[in-house]
């Protein structure tokens, strides 16, 4: 059966409403499915969701088919094969495979022959009718299995306890062993060709696999119950004691065959061994990204200790316990996690046992939207640790004095001279700096001032007691706080490059997701194209997985979709992309970042023509009061930050510029710190074309105000990073010369925004030109290159993906241009 995971993979392929090019066919036994089944619920659940569903019972041959199918395997014609076949009918009701059984079972039995003298198969029809035939396939594949030689039944037997198939070091290992269990093992491998022969197995490659399920079932089934587990142990034993061929695949191996073979240990030592094993194969597993089966691993580890573990064995017991709570953090069992973390808490030593588990509660805490729990806890320890941090109410000045001891040690220091600091060998410090790290993402959420005091901190002990992995991490979020409290990007962009060469010259992955997604996120849009970024987020997004820091992989994600989305990427390629990290930050719990990926999502699924109301971010996937509601309750004003914005940018693409200049405002008396360069230009873009649009719509004098200023705001990140914003601000500078009359520099200026777009490869931004520029024209009566614009506005979206957008483009701008021309006609 497939397991749960690829039943969840089946759901979301064939709900994926874009993808209607899917045909997706599956086959089992409806004997094994009833109502509780998992395939049943999975297939309630996609059915629910307006899914067709078709099904094609596949039943048992009748009698002319059987007829053919012996036919054609004895090739013989069919008008002498019908007693045969008759009599095969009457015994197998036409199942495929008992007809295969039974007809393998009475050849080997000499009631089906081929006769070397008539060059013709031939058969005793009384004998067959006599035979008594198993009732069931698993019955009949014994009864062949039976007849086979003794070690070739013994040979499979073994083989079956490793499931459907067996690779060929397995084999061997259980091969070298001098004791055959209860059940023996002489010359494993040559027996097993006699199998092979029997078409019982086949042998591809360098695996042996059964023919069929029901086959490898029979012979799991001819070793008696009592004897199983320790024969799952003697395998488990043989390969663990075996492993130099393949010795990650050993591993898992033997764990799993040991793990059905623990209730055969007599053993106390045995069963600690086998806990310890767990634990390695569930950091294997976790190293791998696999945290389902580390949980199980860690979990199973845990079965083996008995009621006085904590004593006999504390640190077995301590690294299980820690490491399961962290499994289940990862893959979202928030309820097993705090039973995990409570047996930490209530067992531990001291506070240094316990801060694995604190890392570990201080990020599910942040995942599940509460940063401000998150942080009080942190603190708590952190000031055990001697790292004690202020509430005062006059934080900004505390900043200002903490970021002048923060430059008084940095000053006159290079790079080099830096990353050549010792070592940070004081346990406490390397802990209170880990702490630091992930204090540091849930205070970013919620209390800016926190964040800038936790990472000048971390800077401040790194220079002071040495550098440690965090310590990339405190470098590259001071180039943040450098950049966005203190207006220093130039310094802060000279961290952020410290930061990327402490994990080059380091070579360490410990905290590479998150040093990765802040230098992509703030530091290096402000210079670099933002495709620049798309691949080293996906390298974060990748480690972050890897290394159990899925907080910031999940924020990696959130900037892949951000990005891609902002560089006028395909706007299907953007949904594909956005469905795939949402579906994962559900599956992980990590509500914050979903609720960020939400309006972004629906404005997309707007633009493209799958929602009835594109102006507002109603939709399938949201609506907008609620999640609004929700974020403004739980204090996530970055959130509804986004979402007054994607709203006045929709309402503005859709020309409701009154809606557009309201949500305008509403993001604006929201303050927000370090804002991502790629979101800070597009607030002031946005908000200067709309101000432009009131200003020509309504001609007070606040919104040309507004509007002239966002221009004089905009030339700062053209200056700095010219390939992400000269085209905005052309755009921007036409619209002022517009307004300002000065019609000749107003078409120049158009004309640049919409060639520079193109040449930066920003197709919304040259569609947005084009459109803007088709007005202009058209309310200077120049009607012929009006409509050229906005032809080329309206491909422009199109070729983007923004098909809703481009219809209403022809709707609204070309019935105008028509009225326009009727008048003129009617004029002249």
């Amino acid at each position: 059966w497939a397991d749960p995971l690829s039943l969840d993979l089946i759901e979301s392929l064939v709900t994926d409403i874009e993808n209607g090019s899917l045909l997706f066919i599956g086959c089992y036994r409806d004997n094994e499915v009833d109502e509780g089944h998992p395939l049943a619920t999975k297939l309630r659940s996609i059915e629910k969701r307006q899914v067709q569903i078709t099904n094609i019972y596949v039943g048992d041959l009748n009698k002319e088919d059987t007829n053919e199918l012996i036919a054609d395997l004895i090739q013989s014609p069919p008008n002498l094969t019908q007693s045969l076949s008759n009599a095969v009918y009457l015994k197998t009701s036409g199942n495929v495979l008992y007809i295969l059984q039974f007809l393998s079972s009475i050849y080997a039995e000499g009631y089906l022959r081929f006769s070397l003298e008539t060059k013709q198969w031939q058969w005793d029809t009384l004998m067959i009718n006599s035979k008594i035939i198993a009732t069931n396939a698993m019955e009949l594949s014994s009864h062949k299995i039976l007849r086979l030689p003794k070690q070739t039944q013994n040979a499979l037997k073994l083989i079956a306890c490793l499931g459907y198939c067996c690779e060929e070091f397995v084999i061997y290992s259980m091969a070298a062993g001098n004791d055959t269990g209860n059940i023996g093992c002489v010359d494993l491998i040559a027996s097993l060709e006699i199998a092979v022969a029997e078409g019982l197995i086949g042998h591809m490659g360098s695996c042996y696999k059964f023919a069929h399920d029901q086959i490898q079932l029979a012979a799991y089934s001819l070793i008696p119950k009592k004897h199983r587990a320790c024969v799952h142990l003697w395998i488990g034993n043989q390969v663990w004691a075996n492993t130099s061929a393949s010795p990650e695949k050993a591993l898992f191996i033997a764990v799993g065959q040991l793990n059905k073979g623990a209730e055969a240990m007599k053993d106390e030592h045995e069963r600690i061994e086998l806990a310890g094993l767990n634990l390695l194969a569930a950091q294997k597993s976790k190293s791998l990204a696999a945290f389902l089966p580390a949980a199980f691993y860690l979990n199973t580890g845990i079965s083996l200790l008995d009621k006085t573990s904590w004593v006999d064995q504390y640190n077995l017991s301590l690294q299980l316990f820690s490491a399961c709570a962290e499994a289940e953090f990862c893959t979202g069992h928030f309820d097993e996690m705090n039973k995990k973390l409570q047996e930490v808490f209530s067992n531990a030593r001291c506070l240094d046992d316990e801060l694995y588990a604190f890392f570990t509660l201080t990020s599910s805490l942040m995942a599940q939207g509460k940063s401000y729990e998150a942080s009080e806890a942190g603190l708590l320890v952190l000031s055990q640790l001697g790292e004690a941090f202020p509430r005062h109410s006059d934080m900004k000045s505390i900043i200002v004095v903490e970021f002048a001891k923060v430059k008084s040690l940095c000053e006159g220091k290079t790079n080099g001279e830096i990353l050549a600091l010792k070592a940070m060998d004081d346990g406490h410090k390397i802990a209170a700096m880990r702490l630091m790290y992930f204090l540091a993402h849930s205070s970013f959420l919620g209390c800016h001032d926190m964040y800038a005091l936790i990472v000048l901190r971390m800077v401040q002990t790194s220079m002071n007691h040495g550098i440690c992995d965090e310590s990339a991490f405190g470098f590259c979020a001071l180039g943040i706080v450098m950049g966005c409290m203190f207006k220093d990007t130039d310094g802060g962009r000279r961290f952020g490059q410290l930061a990327l060469h402490f994990l080059k010259i380091k070579e360490t992955n410990k905290c590479f997701s998150g040093v990765i997604t802040a230098v992509y996120t703030y530091i290096h849009p402000n210079y670099h194209h933002y495709r620049e970024s798309l691949e080293p987020l996906e390298k974060a997004y990748e480690s972050g997985m890897i290394n159990g820091d899925v907080a910031m992989a999940m924020s990696a994600a959130a900037q892949i979709c951000f990005h891609e989305f902002q560089c006028g990427e395909e706007l299907a390629k953007v949904e594909t992309t956005t469905t795939k990290y949402r579906k994962l930050m559900m599956a992980h719990k990590q509500e914050n970042f979903c609720k960020f990926l939400l309006p972004y999502s629906q404005a997309i699924r707007n633009l493209m023509g799958y929602s009835d109301d594109p102006e507002n971010l109603i939709g399938e996937l949201m609506d907008q009061e609620e999640l609004l509601k929700e974020v403004l309750k739980s204090k996530h004003m970055r959130v509804a930050a986004v979402i007054y914005y994607i709203r006045s940018w929709l309402a503005y693409m859709f020309g409701n510029y009154e809606i557009a200049s309201k949500m305008m405002k509403e993001r604006q008396a929201i303050s927000l710190f370090a804002v991502p360069p790629s979101l800070s230009c597009a607030f002031i873009f946005t908000e200067g074309l709309i101000s432009f649009a009131m200003s020509h719509e309504f001609g007070e004098e606040k919104w040309s105000v507004l509007a002239f200023k966002s221009v004089e705001e905009f030339k700062i990140f053209a200056l700095h990073a010219p390939s992400n914003c000269e085209q905005k601000l052309l755009l921007l500078q036409a619209e002022s010369a517009f307004l300002e009359g000065e019609y000749y520099t107003a078409a120049l200026r158009y004309d640049d925004a919409i060639n520079t777009a193109s040449k930066n490869g920003f197709i919304q931004d040259q569609a947005i030109a084009c459109e803007r520029a088709g007005i202009f024209h058209s309310r200077q009566g120049n009607i012929s290159k009006a409509f050229d614009y906005v032809s080329q506005a309206h491909n422009a979206y199109f070729k983007w993906g923004a098909k809703c957008k481009a219809d209403h483009l022809n709707l609204q701008y070309q019935n105008q241009l028509s009225n326009v021309q009727k008048m003129e006609n009617q004029f002249n």
